[in-house]
Protein backbone atom coordinates (compact mmCIF):
# COMPACT_ATOMS: atom_id res chain seq x y z
CA UNK A 1 0.00 0.00 0.00
CA UNK A 2 1.40 3.39 -0.99
CA UNK A 3 2.02 5.96 1.69
CA UNK A 4 -0.44 8.83 2.07
CA UNK A 5 0.50 12.48 1.68
CA UNK A 6 -1.82 15.42 2.41
CA UNK A 7 -1.08 18.80 0.87
CA UNK A 8 -2.77 21.93 2.21
CA UNK A 9 -3.39 24.59 -0.42
CA UNK A 10 -3.83 24.19 -4.17
CA UNK A 11 -1.84 27.20 -5.31
CA UNK A 12 1.23 26.83 -7.51
CA UNK A 13 3.35 25.35 -4.70
CA UNK A 14 0.64 22.87 -3.70
CA UNK A 15 -0.15 21.82 -7.26
CA UNK A 16 3.54 21.32 -8.04
CA UNK A 17 4.14 19.28 -4.90
CA UNK A 18 1.01 17.24 -5.59
CA UNK A 19 2.00 16.33 -9.15
CA UNK A 20 5.54 15.29 -8.22
CA UNK A 21 4.51 13.36 -5.09
CA UNK A 22 1.72 11.52 -6.92
CA UNK A 23 4.04 10.69 -9.82
CA UNK A 24 6.64 9.42 -7.35
CA UNK A 25 4.26 6.76 -6.03
CA UNK A 26 2.48 8.42 -3.12
CA UNK A 27 -1.27 8.52 -2.54
CA UNK A 28 -1.84 12.28 -2.50
CA UNK A 29 -4.84 14.29 -1.31
CA UNK A 30 -4.72 17.99 -2.17
CA UNK A 31 -7.01 20.18 -0.05
CA UNK A 32 -8.11 23.70 -1.04
CA UNK A 33 -10.42 26.03 0.92
CA UNK A 34 -11.53 27.88 -2.24
CA UNK A 35 -13.83 26.52 -4.92
CA UNK A 36 -11.09 26.72 -7.57
CA UNK A 37 -7.40 25.89 -7.73
CA UNK A 38 -4.60 28.40 -8.20
CA UNK A 39 -4.44 30.34 -4.94
CA UNK A 40 -2.83 33.68 -5.80
CA UNK A 41 -2.38 32.47 -9.38
CA UNK A 42 -5.88 33.36 -10.45
CA UNK A 43 -8.13 35.33 -12.77
CA UNK A 44 -11.87 35.94 -12.91
CA UNK A 45 -14.75 37.32 -14.97
CA UNK A 46 -17.07 40.21 -14.22
CA UNK A 47 -19.87 41.15 -16.62
CA UNK A 48 -18.10 39.57 -19.57
CA UNK A 49 -14.65 41.06 -18.79
CA UNK A 50 -11.77 38.75 -17.89
CA UNK A 51 -9.40 40.13 -15.25
CA UNK A 52 -5.89 38.72 -14.98
CA UNK A 53 -5.25 38.79 -11.25
CA UNK A 54 -1.70 37.53 -10.99
CA UNK A 55 0.55 36.93 -13.95
CA UNK A 56 2.01 39.54 -16.28
CA UNK A 57 5.09 37.56 -17.24
CA UNK A 58 6.14 34.04 -16.25
CA UNK A 59 9.76 33.29 -15.45
CA UNK A 60 10.59 29.87 -16.86
CA UNK A 61 8.28 30.18 -19.86
CA UNK A 62 11.26 29.79 -22.21
CA UNK A 63 12.39 26.20 -22.93
CA UNK A 64 15.97 27.46 -22.54
CA UNK A 65 15.50 27.87 -18.77
CA UNK A 66 15.77 25.24 -16.06
CA UNK A 67 12.44 26.25 -14.52
CA UNK A 68 10.67 25.40 -17.78
CA UNK A 69 11.01 21.68 -17.01
CA UNK A 70 8.89 22.14 -13.87
CA UNK A 71 6.15 23.89 -15.84
CA UNK A 72 6.28 21.11 -18.42
CA UNK A 73 6.30 18.30 -15.81
CA UNK A 74 3.24 19.74 -14.09
CA UNK A 75 1.29 20.49 -17.28
CA UNK A 76 1.38 24.25 -16.71
CA UNK A 77 3.07 24.68 -20.09
CA UNK A 78 3.35 22.47 -23.14
CA UNK A 79 3.93 22.70 -26.87
CA UNK A 80 0.19 23.35 -27.20
CA UNK A 81 0.20 26.45 -24.98
CA UNK A 82 1.26 29.58 -26.89
CA UNK A 83 3.48 31.97 -24.94
CA UNK A 84 3.05 35.63 -25.83
CA UNK A 85 6.13 37.89 -25.79
CA UNK A 86 4.60 41.34 -25.99
CA UNK A 87 6.88 44.32 -26.47
CA UNK A 88 7.04 47.05 -25.37
CA UNK A 89 5.92 45.75 -22.00
CA UNK A 90 5.74 49.10 -20.20
CA UNK A 91 5.37 52.75 -21.21
CA UNK A 92 4.91 56.17 -19.65
CA UNK A 93 3.80 59.52 -20.98
CA UNK A 94 6.00 62.46 -20.05
CA UNK A 95 4.93 65.92 -21.25
CA UNK A 96 3.22 64.50 -24.31
CA UNK A 97 6.05 62.11 -25.22
CA UNK A 98 5.82 58.31 -24.81
CA UNK A 99 8.80 56.46 -23.32
CA UNK A 100 8.99 52.68 -23.73
CA UNK A 101 10.61 49.71 -22.04
CA UNK A 102 11.19 47.04 -24.69
CA UNK A 103 12.17 43.46 -23.99
CA UNK A 104 15.36 44.09 -25.92
CA UNK A 105 17.41 46.14 -23.44
CA UNK A 106 19.66 47.49 -26.20
CA UNK A 107 16.62 48.76 -28.09
CA UNK A 108 15.39 50.37 -24.88
CA UNK A 109 18.75 52.08 -24.31
CA UNK A 110 18.86 53.33 -27.90
CA UNK A 111 15.29 54.65 -27.67
CA UNK A 112 15.83 56.43 -24.35
CA UNK A 113 19.27 57.78 -25.32
CA UNK A 114 17.72 59.46 -28.34
CA UNK A 115 15.23 61.17 -26.00
CA UNK A 116 17.79 62.00 -23.32
CA UNK A 117 21.40 62.00 -24.60
CA UNK A 118 22.63 63.05 -21.16
CA UNK A 119 21.46 59.67 -19.81
CA UNK A 120 23.24 57.61 -22.51
CA UNK A 121 26.24 56.61 -20.29
CA UNK A 122 23.94 55.38 -17.51
CA UNK A 123 21.78 53.54 -20.02
CA UNK A 124 24.83 51.75 -21.38
CA UNK A 125 25.71 50.76 -17.82
CA UNK A 126 22.18 49.42 -17.46
CA UNK A 127 22.65 47.34 -20.62
CA UNK A 128 25.91 45.93 -19.26
CA UNK A 129 24.34 45.01 -15.91
CA UNK A 130 21.30 43.40 -17.53
CA UNK A 131 23.44 41.31 -19.86
CA UNK A 132 25.63 40.21 -16.97
CA UNK A 133 22.58 39.18 -14.94
CA UNK A 134 21.21 37.33 -17.97
CA UNK A 135 24.05 34.82 -17.82
CA UNK A 136 22.26 33.03 -15.01
CA UNK A 137 18.65 31.90 -14.95
CA UNK A 138 16.85 30.53 -11.92
CA UNK A 139 18.64 27.29 -10.92
CA UNK A 140 16.81 24.10 -10.02
CA UNK A 141 18.63 21.60 -7.79
CA UNK A 142 17.72 18.42 -5.92
CA UNK A 143 17.74 18.11 -2.13
CA UNK A 144 20.69 16.19 -0.70
CA UNK A 145 20.34 12.45 -0.22
CA UNK A 146 17.57 12.08 -2.81
CA UNK A 147 17.03 9.07 -5.05
CA UNK A 148 16.03 10.37 -8.46
CA UNK A 149 15.92 9.33 -12.10
CA UNK A 150 17.43 12.59 -13.40
CA UNK A 151 19.78 14.16 -10.81
CA UNK A 152 20.19 17.95 -10.73
CA UNK A 153 23.13 18.72 -8.49
CA UNK A 154 24.93 22.01 -7.93
CA UNK A 155 28.05 21.90 -10.07
CA UNK A 156 31.35 23.77 -10.13
CA UNK A 157 30.26 25.10 -13.51
CA UNK A 158 27.25 26.79 -11.86
CA UNK A 159 29.42 28.25 -9.09
CA UNK A 160 31.91 29.49 -11.69
CA UNK A 161 29.08 31.25 -13.57
CA UNK A 162 27.97 32.85 -10.32
CA UNK A 163 31.34 34.41 -9.51
CA UNK A 164 31.08 37.43 -11.86
CA UNK A 165 27.59 38.16 -10.49
CA UNK A 166 28.65 38.46 -6.86
CA UNK A 167 29.94 42.05 -7.20
CA UNK A 168 26.85 42.99 -9.23
CA UNK A 169 24.51 41.56 -6.60
CA UNK A 170 26.51 43.20 -3.81
CA UNK A 171 26.38 46.59 -5.49
CA UNK A 172 22.70 46.51 -6.49
CA UNK A 173 21.50 44.73 -3.37
CA UNK A 174 22.39 47.76 -1.26
CA UNK A 175 20.08 50.21 -3.01
CA UNK A 176 16.40 50.36 -3.87
CA UNK A 177 14.89 50.45 -7.34
CA UNK A 178 13.79 53.98 -6.55
CA UNK A 179 17.34 55.07 -5.70
CA UNK A 180 18.66 53.41 -8.85
CA UNK A 181 16.08 55.17 -11.00
CA UNK A 182 16.83 58.60 -9.50
CA UNK A 183 20.24 58.55 -11.14
CA UNK A 184 18.69 59.34 -14.51
CA UNK A 185 18.24 62.98 -15.45
CA UNK A 186 15.17 62.70 -17.67
CA UNK A 187 12.08 62.77 -15.39
CA UNK A 188 10.27 60.13 -17.43
CA UNK A 189 12.94 57.43 -17.19
CA UNK A 190 12.61 56.81 -13.40
CA UNK A 191 8.88 56.35 -13.92
CA UNK A 192 9.58 53.53 -16.38
CA UNK A 193 11.32 51.54 -13.68
CA UNK A 194 8.25 51.48 -11.47
CA UNK A 195 6.94 48.23 -12.84
CA UNK A 196 9.11 46.97 -9.96
CA UNK A 197 8.17 48.76 -6.69
CA UNK A 198 10.50 51.58 -5.63
CA UNK A 199 11.27 50.01 -2.24
CA UNK A 200 12.51 46.68 -3.68
CA UNK A 201 16.22 46.14 -4.25
CA UNK A 202 17.71 47.20 -7.56
CA UNK A 203 18.73 43.55 -7.94
CA UNK A 204 15.05 42.69 -8.44
CA UNK A 205 14.83 45.19 -11.27
CA UNK A 206 18.00 44.13 -13.11
CA UNK A 207 17.29 40.41 -12.93
CA UNK A 208 13.72 40.94 -14.13
CA UNK A 209 14.98 42.95 -17.10
CA UNK A 210 17.56 40.24 -17.76
CA UNK A 211 14.92 37.53 -17.93
CA UNK A 212 12.77 39.58 -20.29
CA UNK A 213 15.78 40.43 -22.49
CA UNK A 214 16.73 36.75 -22.75
CA UNK A 215 13.36 35.83 -24.25
CA UNK A 216 11.96 34.46 -21.01
CA UNK A 217 9.08 36.00 -19.07
CA UNK A 218 6.32 35.39 -21.60
CA UNK A 219 2.60 35.31 -20.92
CA UNK A 220 0.97 31.89 -21.41
CA UNK A 221 -2.19 32.29 -23.45
CA UNK A 222 -5.23 32.34 -21.18
CA UNK A 223 -3.24 33.50 -18.16
CA UNK A 224 -3.23 32.41 -14.54
CA UNK A 225 -6.37 30.39 -13.88
CA UNK A 226 -6.18 28.20 -17.00
CA UNK A 227 -2.54 27.46 -16.19
CA UNK A 228 -3.44 26.38 -12.65
CA UNK A 229 -6.32 24.29 -14.02
CA UNK A 230 -3.94 22.50 -16.40
CA UNK A 231 -1.77 21.62 -13.41
CA UNK A 232 -4.80 20.33 -11.51
CA UNK A 233 -5.77 18.18 -14.50
CA UNK A 234 -2.27 16.70 -14.61
CA UNK A 235 -2.57 15.81 -10.92
CA UNK A 236 -6.01 14.24 -11.25
CA UNK A 237 -5.01 12.32 -14.38
CA UNK A 238 -2.23 10.76 -12.31
CA UNK A 239 -4.86 9.53 -9.85
CA UNK A 240 -4.57 12.26 -7.23
CA UNK A 241 -7.51 13.35 -5.09
CA UNK A 242 -8.51 17.03 -5.04
CA UNK A 243 -10.83 18.39 -2.34
CA UNK A 244 -12.19 21.89 -3.06
CA UNK A 245 -14.27 24.08 -0.72
CA UNK A 246 -12.61 22.26 2.17
CA UNK A 247 -10.92 24.09 5.02
CA UNK A 248 -8.28 22.37 7.13
CA UNK A 249 -8.83 23.16 10.78
CA UNK A 250 -5.50 21.88 12.03
CA UNK A 251 -2.52 19.67 11.30
CA UNK A 252 -2.51 16.72 13.68
CA UNK A 253 0.74 16.06 15.53
CA UNK A 254 1.30 12.98 17.69
CA UNK A 255 4.54 11.91 19.38
CA UNK A 256 6.55 14.35 17.29
CA UNK A 257 5.08 13.20 13.97
CA UNK A 258 2.57 14.72 11.54
CA UNK A 259 -0.27 12.20 11.34
CA UNK A 260 -2.83 13.98 9.16
CA UNK A 261 -5.33 16.82 9.32
CA UNK A 262 -8.63 17.65 10.94
CA UNK A 263 -11.44 18.84 8.65
CA UNK A 264 -14.81 20.22 9.82
CA UNK A 265 -16.48 16.81 9.61
CA UNK A 266 -13.69 14.25 9.61
CA UNK A 267 -10.05 13.46 10.26
CA UNK A 268 -7.78 12.38 7.42
CA UNK A 269 -4.71 10.34 8.31
CA UNK A 270 -1.44 10.62 6.42
CA UNK A 271 2.21 9.65 6.60
CA UNK A 272 3.31 13.19 5.70
CA UNK A 273 1.75 16.64 5.47
CA UNK A 274 2.93 19.47 3.20
CA UNK A 275 1.67 22.94 4.14
CA UNK A 276 1.60 25.35 1.19
CA UNK A 277 -0.76 27.91 2.71
CA UNK A 278 1.18 31.16 3.25
CA UNK A 279 3.59 30.25 6.03
CA UNK A 280 2.97 33.05 8.55
CA UNK A 281 -0.79 32.52 8.47
CA UNK A 282 -0.40 28.74 8.58
CA UNK A 283 1.73 28.86 11.71
CA UNK A 284 -0.93 30.81 13.56
CA UNK A 285 -3.97 28.92 12.29
CA UNK A 286 -3.12 25.26 11.62
CA UNK A 287 -1.35 24.12 14.79
CA UNK A 288 -2.27 23.73 18.43
CA UNK A 289 1.42 24.36 19.12
CA UNK A 290 3.33 25.73 16.12
CA UNK A 291 6.68 24.08 15.33
CA UNK A 292 9.59 25.95 16.90
CA UNK A 293 12.28 25.57 14.25
CA UNK A 294 14.57 28.60 14.09
CA UNK A 295 13.97 29.22 10.39
CA UNK A 296 10.19 29.29 10.89
CA UNK A 297 10.57 31.81 13.71
CA UNK A 298 12.72 33.94 11.41
CA UNK A 299 10.04 33.97 8.72
CA UNK A 300 7.32 34.77 11.24
CA UNK A 301 9.28 37.62 12.84
CA UNK A 302 11.17 39.24 9.97
CA UNK A 303 9.55 38.45 6.62
CA UNK A 304 8.18 41.49 4.77
CA UNK A 305 5.06 41.21 2.65
CA UNK A 306 4.16 42.39 -0.83
CA UNK A 307 0.56 43.59 -0.55
CA UNK A 308 -1.63 45.40 -3.04
CA UNK A 309 -5.08 46.61 -4.00
CA UNK A 310 -6.10 45.30 -7.42
CA UNK A 311 -8.36 47.19 -9.83
CA UNK A 312 -9.97 45.71 -12.93
CA UNK A 313 -11.88 47.94 -15.37
CA UNK A 314 -14.19 46.94 -18.20
CA UNK A 315 -14.86 49.64 -20.83
CA UNK A 316 -17.41 49.44 -23.62
CA UNK A 317 -15.00 51.20 -25.98
CA UNK A 318 -11.73 50.45 -27.73
CA UNK A 319 -8.63 51.86 -26.02
CA UNK A 320 -5.52 50.82 -27.92
CA UNK A 321 -2.83 51.83 -25.41
CA UNK A 322 -2.64 53.12 -21.83
CA UNK A 323 0.84 54.41 -20.96
CA UNK A 324 1.21 55.62 -17.39
CA UNK A 325 0.27 59.29 -17.11
CA UNK A 326 0.37 62.00 -14.47
CA UNK A 327 -3.04 62.67 -12.98
CA UNK A 328 -4.45 66.19 -12.99
CA UNK A 329 -6.32 65.23 -9.81
CA UNK A 330 -4.52 62.69 -7.57
CA UNK A 331 -6.38 59.63 -6.33
CA UNK A 332 -6.71 59.33 -2.55
CA UNK A 333 -7.42 55.95 -0.98
CA UNK A 334 -6.62 54.12 2.26
CA UNK A 335 -4.50 57.01 3.50
CA UNK A 336 -2.38 56.97 0.32
CA UNK A 337 -2.08 59.30 -2.66
CA UNK A 338 -1.66 58.09 -6.24
CA UNK A 339 -0.40 60.80 -8.59
CA UNK A 340 0.30 58.64 -11.65
CA UNK A 341 -1.85 55.96 -13.21
CA UNK A 342 -1.23 53.26 -15.79
CA UNK A 343 -2.94 50.03 -16.80
CA UNK A 344 -2.18 46.64 -18.26
CA UNK A 345 -4.18 46.74 -21.47
CA UNK A 346 -5.53 43.45 -22.83
CA UNK A 347 -6.55 44.74 -26.25
CA UNK A 348 -5.86 41.97 -28.73
CA UNK A 349 -6.06 39.21 -26.12
CA UNK A 350 -8.78 36.83 -27.24
CA UNK A 351 -11.62 36.37 -24.77
CA UNK A 352 -10.65 39.14 -22.35
CA UNK A 353 -13.44 41.55 -23.32
CA UNK A 354 -16.56 41.58 -25.51
CA UNK A 355 -16.12 42.70 -29.12
CA UNK A 356 -15.26 46.40 -29.35
CA UNK A 357 -14.53 46.61 -25.59
CA UNK A 358 -11.37 46.84 -23.48
CA UNK A 359 -10.17 45.16 -20.29
CA UNK A 360 -7.76 47.15 -18.13
CA UNK A 361 -6.08 46.20 -14.85
CA UNK A 362 -3.73 47.90 -12.42
CA UNK A 363 -2.43 47.44 -8.89
CA UNK A 364 -1.74 49.94 -6.14
CA UNK A 365 1.16 48.55 -4.15
CA UNK A 366 1.38 49.10 -0.41
CA UNK A 367 0.26 47.61 2.88
CA UNK A 368 -3.24 49.03 3.34
CA UNK A 369 -4.51 45.97 5.18
CA UNK A 370 -5.22 47.74 8.48
CA UNK A 371 -7.18 50.49 6.72
CA UNK A 372 -9.45 48.03 4.91
CA UNK A 373 -9.80 45.90 8.03
CA UNK A 374 -10.99 48.89 10.02
CA UNK A 375 -13.29 49.98 7.21
CA UNK A 376 -14.85 46.51 7.28
CA UNK A 377 -15.34 46.70 11.04
CA UNK A 378 -16.90 50.17 10.75
CA UNK A 379 -19.32 49.12 8.01
CA UNK A 380 -17.80 51.45 5.38
CA UNK A 381 -15.83 48.88 3.40
CA UNK A 382 -18.06 48.95 0.30
CA UNK A 383 -18.33 52.75 0.47
CA UNK A 384 -14.53 53.09 0.48
CA UNK A 385 -14.26 50.76 -2.50
CA UNK A 386 -16.93 52.76 -4.32
CA UNK A 387 -15.12 56.03 -3.58
CA UNK A 388 -11.93 54.58 -5.08
CA UNK A 389 -13.84 53.29 -8.12
CA UNK A 390 -15.34 56.73 -8.74
CA UNK A 391 -11.91 58.37 -8.66
CA UNK A 392 -10.52 55.84 -11.13
CA UNK A 393 -13.53 56.37 -13.37
CA UNK A 394 -13.02 60.16 -13.37
CA UNK A 395 -9.31 59.77 -14.15
CA UNK A 396 -10.01 57.42 -17.06
CA UNK A 397 -12.75 59.57 -18.53
CA UNK A 398 -10.58 62.67 -18.32
CA UNK A 399 -7.72 60.93 -20.11
CA UNK A 400 -9.83 58.93 -22.57
CA UNK A 401 -13.10 60.76 -23.35
CA UNK A 402 -14.56 57.69 -25.08
CA UNK A 403 -14.76 56.07 -21.61
CA UNK A 404 -17.43 58.56 -20.56
CA UNK A 405 -20.65 56.64 -19.94
CA UNK A 406 -19.00 53.39 -21.11
CA UNK A 407 -17.34 52.04 -17.99
CA UNK A 408 -19.34 48.89 -17.35
CA UNK A 409 -17.44 47.48 -14.39
CA UNK A 410 -14.75 48.48 -11.91
CA UNK A 411 -13.81 45.51 -9.77
CA UNK A 412 -11.63 46.10 -6.71
CA UNK A 413 -9.84 43.39 -4.73
CA UNK A 414 -8.37 44.64 -1.46
CA UNK A 415 -5.86 42.83 0.79
CA UNK A 416 -8.90 41.47 2.62
CA UNK A 417 -10.09 39.88 -0.63
CA UNK A 418 -6.77 38.07 -1.06
CA UNK A 419 -6.83 37.02 2.59
CA UNK A 420 -10.39 35.69 2.33
CA UNK A 421 -9.75 33.54 -0.75
CA UNK A 422 -6.24 32.28 0.03
CA UNK A 423 -5.77 32.52 3.79
CA UNK A 424 -2.51 34.46 3.29
CA UNK A 425 -1.21 36.75 6.01
CA UNK A 426 -2.67 40.21 5.27
CA UNK A 427 -3.32 39.00 1.74
CA UNK A 428 0.40 38.93 0.91
CA UNK A 429 1.34 37.31 -2.40
CA UNK A 430 5.13 37.67 -2.36
CA UNK A 431 7.92 38.32 0.10
CA UNK A 432 9.32 41.82 -0.34
CA UNK A 433 13.10 42.01 -0.53
CA UNK A 434 14.50 45.37 0.51
CA UNK A 435 18.10 46.66 0.64
CA UNK A 436 20.17 44.66 3.11
CA UNK A 437 17.91 41.59 2.92
CA UNK A 438 19.81 38.43 2.03
CA UNK A 439 18.67 36.08 -0.70
CA UNK A 440 18.09 32.85 1.16
CA UNK A 441 16.21 29.61 0.73
CA UNK A 442 14.62 28.06 3.79
CA UNK A 443 14.81 24.29 4.37
CA UNK A 444 11.07 23.60 4.22
CA UNK A 445 11.38 20.72 6.68
CA UNK A 446 10.95 20.58 10.46
CA UNK A 447 13.54 19.09 12.76
CA UNK A 448 11.00 19.10 15.57
CA UNK A 449 8.15 17.34 13.74
CA UNK A 450 8.74 14.36 11.49
CA UNK A 451 6.77 14.27 8.24
CA UNK A 452 5.86 17.96 8.27
CA UNK A 453 6.97 20.13 5.34
CA UNK A 454 6.38 23.66 4.08
CA UNK A 455 6.33 25.19 0.60
CA UNK A 456 5.25 28.50 -0.90
CA UNK A 457 6.58 31.98 -1.52
CA UNK A 458 8.03 32.38 1.98
CA UNK A 459 10.31 29.36 1.53
CA UNK A 460 12.11 30.74 -1.53
CA UNK A 461 11.86 34.54 -1.32
CA UNK A 462 10.77 36.66 -3.03
CA UNK A 463 8.46 33.95 -4.35
CA UNK A 464 6.30 34.52 -7.37
CA UNK A 465 5.22 31.66 -9.59
CA UNK A 466 8.66 30.08 -10.16
CA UNK A 467 9.69 30.37 -6.50
CA UNK A 468 6.44 28.72 -5.44
CA UNK A 469 6.90 25.95 -8.00
CA UNK A 470 10.50 25.24 -6.99
CA UNK A 471 9.49 25.12 -3.32
CA UNK A 472 6.69 22.67 -4.14
CA UNK A 473 9.11 20.45 -6.03
CA UNK A 474 11.49 20.62 -3.06
CA UNK A 475 8.73 19.58 -0.64
CA UNK A 476 7.87 16.55 -2.77
CA UNK A 477 11.54 15.61 -2.83
CA UNK A 478 11.78 15.87 0.95
CA UNK A 479 8.88 13.44 1.29
CA UNK A 480 10.58 11.08 -1.16
CA UNK A 481 13.80 11.26 0.84
CA UNK A 482 11.98 10.55 4.10
CA UNK A 483 10.55 7.29 2.81
CA UNK A 484 13.35 6.30 0.44
CA UNK A 485 11.14 6.72 -2.66
CA UNK A 486 12.54 7.54 -6.07
CA UNK A 487 11.61 11.07 -7.12
CA UNK A 488 10.06 11.14 -10.57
Amino acid sequence: MSRKVIIIGAGIAGLTAAVYAQRSGFDVTLIEQHGIVGGMCTSWKRKGYFFEGAMHWLIGSSPKTEAYQIWKDTGALSDNVPVLLSSPFYSVEQEGQILYFYRDIEKTAEHLSAISPDDAPLLQKLVKDVKAAGKMNMPVFDVKGLKTENPKKMSFRFLFKMLPLIPLMGRLGKITCGDYAKRFKHPGIPRLFRFVPDEYTATSLIFTLAQLHSGDGGYPKGGSLPMAQRMAKTFKDLGGKLLLNTRVQKVNIQDGKATGVTLPNETLNADAVIVTQETIAALSSLFDTPPQDTWLSEIRNTAKSAICTFIGVGVKAEISATPEWTLAEPIHYAGNTVSELGFYNYTGYEGYAPEGCTTLTTVFMGDTYDFWKQAKADGRYEAEKQALAEQISRALCEKYPNCEGNIEVIDIATPLTYERYTGAYHGSWMTALEPGDKMKQYPGTCESIEGLYFAGHRIIPPGGHPGAAVSGRQAAQLVCRQFGAVFK
